[in-house]
């Protein structure tokens, strides 16, 4: 029996629909205090639950007893988070109180 040179797939031909999201962001220096202090507290919210979704990742794979390099890295990455997070919350701080400064 002859083999034919052209592959066949039982789920049929490949096909994706694959979009890309273009975000678009003022440079912070022509932001307004506002439009600023937004955008840091939207940094903020998305480093905070980045780290929660690693934590909950590192604690499901603890339970299981599985560890390798990459949870090491995950776990120094917590430490890194955490800082950001801290200075983050400095910078809020700052610039509310600058917002309250007449």
């Amino acid at each position: 029996m002859a083999r034919s040179s052209q592959s066949s797939s039982s789920r049929g031909p490949r096909h994706t629909n694959a979009q890309a999201t273009v975000w678009y962001r003022k440079p912070f220096n022509l932001m307004t205090p506002e439009e600023g202090q937004r955008w840091l507290e939207g940094l903020r919210n998305q480093l905070v639950h980045k780290q929660q979704r690693e934590r909950a990742y590192l604690d499901r794979r603890a339970v299981r007893g599985t560890h390798t390099p990459t949870d090491d890295a995950y776990e120094a990455d917590q430490v890194l988070e955490s800082e950001l997070i801290s200075l983050l919350d400095r910078l809020l701080e700052e610039a509310r109180k600058g917002e309250q400064q007449p």
